[in-house]
């Protein structure tokens, strides 16, 4: 349970007339936690605030010993006890955060057409959902993740016309691919089929980016069924014909116009696999479908909405648009590669900055910003660096632990407001977690990670752990279980926590 519903549920049973109780965190100095129950109650009551406040905040004093409440201008400022809180924060871990939430949920992201490298735009994509899956897992939640291959159509065609015409010093095909890459698939493409050898390839790039898939969900399996008949079949009262073309009237479900489906050629459309394709999530079973999709597919959401509503209201579609990530080095914007003179690989920027670096950096910011960051200060091995930063208070920890091998210990030492301040900061982790999984929000955990290290990081500069040869046993408790949230904090993130720096 998290620090907030713990607290919540404490204070919803000393006032039993009063339910649902909203806490809010106040600046430190102020309190925990705040109530704004008076300003609620004072019109019902005929009361002013501060009155109500005053009487609440006595009824909460003579309630427990584990918090106290002050009265200030007709807010109730919560403080915990430093047992109550020591007590908490140092066995909380041991329970395993629920949001009792079993809907199976389907995590579809990247989807990066299988004709070349994966660019950092695609590698933005994927630790956000990768993040997005791991934390979703943490919190007992049922998921599963997939990559959609877009292996047919056009494009398809002429990648592999490009290679072949390559192959054959023979013209290469307008609007087909040319580039280092094509010569890369030639060249090392050994009994694979082109699609086949790029997946693979790009496969390989994600799994040292620490990003793999319950499934790789190809397209052109959808096209070895009659897709049309299908669509027909499903949906036989939202399908018409105009024009010598085939339509699904999305206008029905808020779309801003009926969308084709089949051409007056009789070619399908991209939409029609698209609609099979989501037919066959909900087919599935899964309750929640998440798609991570590039900004520019902004204008599909309605379409995809409308074929979910059509088939079945009960299933929940949520799409994350990624935007765009900018690169600099020593400030100076980095648009194309040297190796290459075309846009920047994923992998590239993995082998310049890092794994850890290149997933924390990617994650730093919600996914609807353009992201931009510097390389030279991702790459840095010093305090600048916010995954050094991180990483260096775990491996501080790590350091302090060794030390109190085999020394006294001593359990009757106080604990002072640094001690206080870095336990309630890790008390709130699973408060953090809640929220960043209910709002599907991964950067939040590296904010709060960073947030976690600053403080603890502050504690190190003022606490010390042995005392004169004697180990402060509730301290070092405090740094075991900071240590294990740190720990379990990057693990959601894909970062590792080395013990040395």
């Amino acid at each position: 349970m998290s620090l907030k519903l713990f607290v919540q549920e404490k204070l919803n049973r000393i006032l039993d007339n009063e339910k649902n109780l909203d806490l809010d965190i106040p600046r430190y100095e102020h309190g925990d936690f705040a109530l704004n129950i008076a300003f609620k109650l004072a019109k019902a009551q005929q009361k002013a605030p501060n009155i109500i406040a005053q009487e609440l905040s006595d009824e909460l004093n003579n309630g427990t010993d584990d918090l106290s409440a002050t009265a200030i201008g007709g807010f109730i400022n919560i403080k915990i006890s430093h047992a109550f809180l020591y007590e908490y924060f140092t066995t909380f871990l041991k329970k395993r955060p629920n949001t009792g939430n079993k809907k199976p949920i389907l995590l579809e992201y990247v989807s990066a057409n299988p004709t070349g490298p994966l660019h950092i735009g695609h590698g933005r994509w994927a630790v956000l959902g990768d993040a997005l899956f791991r934390l979703l897992k943490s919190v007992g939640q049922t998921i599963s993740n997939e990559f959609y291959v877009n292996d047919a159509g056009n494009q398809i065609q002429l990648f592999n016309q490009s290679i072949e015409a390559k192959k054959t010093n023979q013209n290469i095909p307008d609007d087909g691919y040319g580039g280092y890459f094509v010569d890369y698939v030639i060249s090392n493409n050994m009994g694979l089929s082109n699609v086949d050898f790029v997946i693979e390839y790009q496969k390989s790039i994600l799994k040292e980016l620490g990003c793999e898939f319950d499934a790789w969900f190809k397209e052109s399996l959808l096209h070895e069924d009659d897709i049309l008949s299908i669509i027909k079949t499903e949906y036989p009262n939202h399908i018409y014909e105009k024009d010598g073309a085939m339509w699904f009237k999305t206008t029905d479900f808020g779309d801003d116009k009926d969308r084709v489906i089949q051409k007056e050629n009789g070619d399908i459309t991209y939409f029609s696999a698209d609609i099979i394709y989501h037919l066959n999530k909900i087919k599935r079973g899964f309750s929640h479908l998440i798609n991570i999709w590039g900004a520019d597919h902004h204008g599909y959401i309605k379409r995809i909405e409308s074929i979910i509503k059509a088939k079945d209201n009960n299933t929940k579609l949520t799409v994350i648009l990624g935007q765009l990530v900018h690169l600099f080095k020593n400030g100076e914007p980095v648009k194309m590669s040297k190796r290459t003179g075309e846009l920047i690989e994923l992998k590239e920027v993995m082998d310049e900055i890092g794994i850890d670096a290149t997933r924390y950096f990617l994650l730093n910011k919600k996914p609807d910003q353009t992201l931009a960051f510097d390389l030279s200060i991702a790459s840095q091995q010093n305090m600048e660096n916010p995954v050094y930063y991180i990483q260096y208070a775990h491996a501080r920890i790590c350091t302090i632990i060794k030390k109190t091998e085999a020394l006294n210990v001593n359990s009757n030492l106080e604990l002072n407001d640094m001690d206080r301040r870095l336990m309630l900061e890790g008390a709130r982790y699973y408060d953090h977690l809640y929220e960043a999984a209910n709002n599907l929000e991964p950067y939040k955990v590296t904010q709060y990670l960073h947030d976690l290290a600053k403080v603890f990081h502050s504690f190190y500069q003022k606490n010390q752990i042995i005392c004169n040869n004697e180990i402060h046993m509730k301290r070092l408790n405090i740094v075991c279980t900071t240590r294990d949230i740190i720990q379990h904090c990057a693990s959601i993130l894909g970062i590792s926590t080395p013990e040395k720096m």
